[in-house]
């Protein structure tokens, strides 16, 4: 998004309604991995499904992220929100850290196998507090859990799987953070704004 842009292409008027139909759009902030990295993590997902005979497939490499927080979820794209969250990440401050993850684990309440790390990221929660404080600041529905652990989803799938140790960990040096709106129905990401994690 340009920073003198005006209007989002947004087919109803400005006016955000959350609704539960599919469909809907979805808004969240988040890490994005570098392609090399999100195309292991995709071959970790391949692997781990094959390996378990699991019916679902790995996310495609190009939907691999971190969840930070959850902005919310609108029957149309939500432009005064977008601006919102915008000029609020504006005032971030943060400096490039390492993510790393070496594992693979079951998330039973999500029905996820992701990557993971038996200790949680501090910079990433620090991050993730931020993010909340800013919206917060603004006015705007904020997410803060402060059982928050960072984690990249491999495959969607109810099946348990026991977590495991990768022989490599999955590690990468995050230099920005995006907002992400991702549609039900749909297998792909449009990415509205990104912001610098800056030394």
């Amino acid at each position: 998004m340009r920073r003198d842009q005006k209007s989002f292409a947004y087919a109803n008027g400005g006016k955000a309604r959350k609704f539960d139909d599919a469909g809907k759009s979805n808004l969240l902030l988040a890490i994005v991995p570098e392609r090399d990295v999100a195309l292991k993590a995709a071959e970790i997902g391949r692997a781990v499904s094959q390996r378990h005979g699991l019916s679902t497939g790995s996310r495609p490499h190009d939907l691999m992220h971190v969840s930070l927080n959850a902005v919310g979820k609108y029957a149309d794209f939500p432009d005064d929100i977008a601006f919102a969250v915008s000029a609020a990440m504006a005032t971030v401050k943060a400096a490039p850290f390492e993510v790393t993850f070496d594992r693979v684990m079951h998330v039973a309440s999500a029905n996820a196998v992701v990557l993971g790390n038996a200790v949680r990221s501090e910079e990433i929660m620090d991050l993730h507090v931020q993010l909340a404080k800013e919206m917060w600041a603004v006015g705007l529905t904020f997410s803060y859990n402060p059982r928050f652990m960072p984690h990249m989803t491999l495959l969607d799938d109810a099946a348990p799987v026991a977590e495991h140790r990768l022989v490599e960990p999955v590690s990468w040096i995050a230099r920005e953070f995006v907002l992400i709106r991702s549609v039900t129905g749909k297998s792909d990401y449009d990415f509205i704004d990104r912001w610098p994690l800056l030394d």
